[in-house]
């Protein structure tokens, strides 16, 4: 085992960043401990550096187990080093374990895998390291391990560590043959933002790597003083540009950028998008800046207006209205934005330079092109991330990037097409595709597009179009993309892998090849949403004509009839406005297998016909448009994959077990539903969720089993159960689903005597679940066990649930709980002190419109929390300073809480900086005083 000592590492440098990032990656084979020092009493620089290290991409994709855990016990690190990897799962019984059993546990899970484990705050009890040197193994594969926070103002770590013979004023000199050596800093040496940005992921749809806006950095600081300057009166700043240029990202950043951020009282974004609706304008403004009620829904346009005044009055604000098609959008909303004399501004991008100057902003911004050396930067960036091209690659690469003319967006995707081989035979290929009239015909870069989608893999083309179908500037919901394309067939099966999951794989696999765009991401990274560049929409649409894919119906008249003959219809429509029986839709009836319903309305006879004429459909998504009842003529349909519907009612009836095939059943309503006894014999379902209300389970059969009875024994595909009530009836089905992933309760949750109750989970694989009480209650819950919950549980809602908050501890309880989301109500009380030994795990926790005053907890209460939200929590005193000691925080979130909670935020924010540390972000937005 050889050591190795980092000295005085400048954290601020992105040089010794990528030094360590190169030391741990490469030689000697054996098992090394390298520990990073700081000659500061400030310590915090090295765990910010260990932090960048440990998120670096080419680190994920070095180690296959990667731990970071603080050394405080013996015992408590040997857990949490087991807690921090990943697939390993600790029970109850683990944490009853002696040290030695938790380090042969340890070592038997690390034997044999390359590993890297980091390991903070050494200067407690570092006497334990000779006694767990030992539950290390030696793989002989390049495993790391490395200590931070390291000072040499503790001189414990030297005796510990037993490297350094030599007094501690002078430990860099060789000595038994191990290599120390002292690498040099200057205390005011800055690290660049890139530096903290990289989030690279460890699962298909953990995280994505967020990316520098290459080339256009002097834009942005124009924008951002042009925002910031002494100009009082409103003034209206238009971003012009063709599409592809990166309009709305230059927006963005300067939106988002920290001068703009605290300059500003009110930011609020909204898109408009080509079809433009004022409704929804006025509306995804007013969501930046007060809470949407539904008494806010119910508002007139005009009332909607008349809101958004008197919110604005009297702030610095900055609206920024995104791809902007039509001059009616201004004209309709100018009257809205008052002129407070205060520096207010207004941005809007678009790619029409008639509209700009219909509005007459001051001063139009015309975004560039890159230069030839910002595009060879971008083609790089996208390409090899933080690697050199190779001198073999540099020549052709330059050629490319010349015949991308400056678009960005068009060397983006070609980036990604090159990305898949680093072969100078592969590159002189596409640099023989690439046009070289890319900007001056809009036809021939839409060509230069297409070589994307020519060089994807089979599989992953009909997924790519899928998203051309869904409507324009709109947030894809992930989940739903993958149910409907399991339904249509796409995914193709991986061994023992969920179908769901090889989805996953997909879509990131268009993510990396930027052909899709991630738009919302979850409590703890994962995708949650995403979307489609205009021009690649466009893209689609042309291939959904040239492979017969899909047609897309906007206007129900004759002219939605070909005028030429097509030889093979497409077996795939989706529908963008108000559908009538008509003859362009019954054309494609008798052959369509999916039918996407984009539409707010239709007509009373539309289910009727849908029913008749559309007999082979595999997927029917009508969930835009609110019908009175869920039909009774959808039973026809017999070949149905996936239902998603909205009604009034929407309880199916009892027939619906004739669609044996059905795996999805998603369901909207605005009452109460029923789901009929035989639901469950449908032995394919995989994901039933129902959206809204108290929802009962009809007393199933499955006592009556019988050969010709049509039960199983087992529900063994069902994944998804919400929200249903948490009956007697509904135990039956849970004892017959062991394969349940995702399930949410709705109904009462708490007994008479107060305890928090609901049916036993049986489902070993159970990883979300959401509880929401109805019941009344008059004080807080008395009991909660954590046996209550399945070991593998990762991400928990409670609403309405009255948990006095010195029960939380059975929530800290749970091993593998990583998101944790208490919402109105879900603990009542005025005070929640934290203890030890919980939470191990936990990324994210939110407090959601609860009673707390007072919070009291330290950084070892929640080691690996990342995301703290609080929104609503308008008597929280203020948050715990300690919890900004947590080495994995990155973001606090403030929301409509007290200004005390919310400048406590930014005491945190301020006390890390002095510290040296700038890894914690903290948002407050929407502060109530």
């Amino acid at each position: 085992m050889a050591n190795e000592v980092f000295g005085s590492i400048p954290w601020r440098n992105p040089d010794e960043t990528r030094k360590l990032v190169d030391r741990l990656t490469g030689s000697p084979d054996e098992l090394e401990v390298i520990s990073i020092v700081s000659n500061r009493k400030r310590t915090k620089p090295v765990s910010c550096l260990a932090r960048l290290v440990y998120k670096d991409p080419y680190i994920l994709s070095h180690f296959q187990i990667r731990a970071l855990a603080s050394f405080t016990l013996t015992k408590s690190l040997l857990a949490a080093i087991l807690c921090s990897i990943a697939d390993y799962e600790i029970t109850d019984e683990s944490f009853g374990n002696s040290d030695q059993e938790l380090g042969q546990q340890l070592n038997k899970v690390l034997m044999d895998h390359r590993f890297l484990i980091f390991i903070d705050k050494l200067w407690y009890n570092t006497t334990d390291w000779d006694d767990l040197r030992r539950y290390f193994p030696d793989n002989g594969n390049r495993s790391r391990i490395v200590f931070c926070n390291l000072s040499l103002y503790w001189f414990a770590f030297k005796a510990s560590l037993g490297l350094l013979r030599q007094p501690w004023s002078q430990p860099f000199e060789t000595c038994d043959g191990v290599q120390s050596y002292f690498v040099g800093a200057q205390e005011e040496e800055i690290i660049s933002d890139d530096g903290s940005s990289s989030i690279a992921t460890s699962s298909s749809l953990t995280s994505v790597k967020e990316e520098m806006m290459v080339g256009y950095g002097d834009e942005v600081r124009k924008l951002v003083d042009r925002l910031t300057g002494l100009q009082k009166r409103l003034e209206v700043i238009p971003i012009v540009g063709m599409p592809g240029l990166g309009k709305t990202t230059l927006a963005r950043q300067v939106y988002d950028h920290p001068n703009v951020v605290y300059h500003f009282h009110i930011r609020a974004w909204t898109r408009v998008s080509q079809v433009y609706q004022r409704r929804d304008l006025l509306l995804g403004i007013l969501i930046s800046i007060v809470e949407l009620t539904d008494e806010i829904y119910k508002m007139s346009d005009q009332k909607l207006l008349e809101l958004l005044k008197k919110c604005l009055l009297g702030h610095r604000y900055l609206i920024v209205m995104d791809d902007m098609w039509d001059n009616r959008v201004w004209n309709d909303v100018q009257r809205s934005f008052p002129d407070n004399n205060n520096g207010s501004k207004i941005i809007f991008t678009s790619r029409l330079a008639e509209v700009a100057s219909h509005v007459q902003g001051d001063h139009v911004h015309y975004l560039r092109f890159l230069t030839r050396d910002e595009s060879w930067e971008l083609l790089c960036q996208k390409v090899f991330h933080r690697r050199h091209c190779p001198w073999y690659l540099m020549e052709i690469g330059m050629q490319i990037t010349e015949k991308c003319k400056g678009l960005p967006l068009a060397i983006v995707v070609i980036a990604g097409i090159l990305a898949n081989e680093e072969t100078p035979t592969w590159w002189r290929q596409v640099a023989k595709s690439v046009s070289s009239y890319i900007v001056s015909n809009p036809e021939l870069y839409m060509d230069t597009l297409a070589l994307s989608y020519n060089h994807l893999p089979p599989h992953l083309k009909p997924c790519f179009l899928y998203l051309g179908a869904f409507l324009e500037d709109r947030e894809i919901p992930v989940w739903k993309l993958i149910l409907l394309w399991v339904s249509e067939g796409f995914i193709c099966h991986s061994g023992s892998e969920r179908l769901e999951d090889v989805a996953e794989d997909y879509l990131m696999d268009l993510i990396n090849r930027s052909l899709v765009i991630v738009s919302k991401k979850g409590s703890t990274g994962r995708i949650k949403s995403c979307m489609m560049h205009d021009l690649l929409r466009e893209l689609c649409s042309r291939k959904f004509k040239e492979e017969n894919f899909m047609q897309q119906l906007y206007k129900y008249d004759e002219n939605s009839t070909p005028t030429s003959p097509i030889k093979k219809m497409p077996t795939r429509v989706s529908i963008y406005s108000a559908p009538s029986p008509s003859s362009s839709l019954t054309l494609f009836s008798s052959n369509a297998t999916s039918l996407l319903c984009f539409a707010v309305e239709v007509l009373p006879d539309f289910m009727s016909f849908i029913c008749q004429a559309f007999k082979f459909l595999r997927v029917l998504d009508l969930s835009s448009i609110k019908i009175p009842l869920f039909p009774s003529e959808i039973i026809q349909l017999v070949e149905l994959r996936y239902i998603a519907i909205q009604a009034d009612v929407g309880s199916p009836p009892s027939s619906i077990s004739s669609l044996r095939y059905l795996e999805t059943l998603i369901v909207s309503s605005w009452s109460n539903l029923s789901l009929p006894r035989n639901t469950w014999k449908m032995v394919n379902l995989r994901h039933l969720c129902i959206k809204l209300g108290v929802n009962e389970v009809e007393k199933p059969s499955f006592e009556e089993v019988q050969d010709d009875d049509g039960y199983p024994l087992i529900l063994e595909n069902l994944q998804t159960l919400s929200f249903v009530c948490p009956s007697q009836y509904c135990k039956d089905v849970l004892k017959r689903s062991p394969r349940l992933r995702k399930l949410g309760f709705c109904g009462p949750l708490l007994s008479e005597s107060r305890d928090l109750r609901f049916p036993m989970l049986y489902a070993d694989q159970l990883e979300t679940l959401k509880l929401f009480n109805t019941a009344f209650y008059r004080e807080a819950s008395s009991s909660c066990s954590p046996d209550m919950f399945p070991n593998r549980l990762k991400r928990l809602t409670l609403t309405n649930t009255a948990l006095a908050w010195n029960q939380m501890w059975t929530l800290g309880m749970l091993p593998n709980l990583e998101v944790l989301k208490l919402k109105l109500h879900a603990c009542v009380g005025r005070l929640w002190e934290t203890s030890d030994n919980g939470f191990l795990r936990l990324k994210f926790l939110k407090f959601q419109d609860l009673d707390i005053v007072q919070w009291i907890a330290s950084s070892n209460h929640f080691p690996r929390l990342e995301h703290l939200v609080l929104h609503g929590c308008q008597k929280l005193e203020e948050i715990p300073s300690s919890l900004g000691d947590i080495l994995t925080l990155e973001m606090i979130e403030v929301r409509w809480c007290s200004e005390t909670a919310a400048n406590s935020a930014h005491d945190i924010k301020k006390d890390q900086e002095n510290k040296g540390n700038d890894c914690v972000k903290v948002s407050t937005n929407g502060q109530r005083g």
